[in-house]
């Protein structure tokens, strides 16, 4: 069924880094049976129009293993990949600007657990608040787990092209309009960052 894009949600897995706490290939981590990524794409499918995943590089050992997957895949501009996870912002605001959606929502591929409610809280807090940019915001920032409106495109571009070896996130929102939501289940956010991390968690 066609969707006005008045009202499309493109939603952006995260998925390009190296994950060198996790030994590379962060993605297909195996928690709970079955890849971190699959995980991912399992709990944004159903909250967004459109879901694609962030590579990072097309030529790469993790590039070649999300093209087996069956979610399309989005590749960073030569000019801004390999400066922190803005560049897979940066090349999935790009995509949302080419759909021509609304709005951006962004997840790392190591969040297993966000509620099936995280983007339809994230469109209702940037409608009360009019920010460019709403993340999430409990005892820890998890300014990757976002919504981002494809008008900050250009500020990014630009900060991006003068970085010098890389552009933090929180750096980066300081210049922007944001507001945060606070989630109702910290838990829910909880990064799987390394082989202990995905040790600890599958033995609660």
């Amino acid at each position: 069924m066609a969707e006005s894009t008045d009202s499309m949600i493109v939603g952006v897995i995260l998925a390009g880094g190296q994950g060198q706490r996790m030994g590379g290939n962060k993605p297909f981590a195996i928690y709970d049976h079955a890849p971190l990524i699959s995980h991912a794409i399992a709990a944004l499918t159903p909250q967004v129009s459109q879901l694609l995943i962030n590579a990072g590089e097309p030529i790469s050992p993790v590039a070649t293993q999300l093209r087996t997957l069956k979610t399309p895949l989005i590749y960073d501009d030569p000019a801004t990949a390999n400066l922190g996870p803005l560049s897979g912002i940066h090349t999935g605001l790009k995509a949302a600007i080419r759909m021509k959606a609304k709005s951006m929502i962004s997840l790392p591929c190591d969040m297993p657990h966000i509620p099936a409610t995280m983007v339809k809280s994230l469109v209702t807090a940037q409608m009360v608040s009019g920010a460019d940019i709403i993340y999430i915001k409990g005892l820890r920032d998890h300014p990757l787990c976002a919504l981002w409106q494809p008008s900050v495109f250009a500020a990014l571009d630009q900060a991006l092209r003068q970085a010098d070896g890389g552009l933090g996130v929180l750096r980066f929102l300081s210049t922007q309009k944001i507001s945060t939501l606070t989630p109702t289940d910290e838990r829910a956010y909880t990064n799987i960052n390394s082989l202990a991390d995905l040790s600890l968690q599958q033995t609660i």
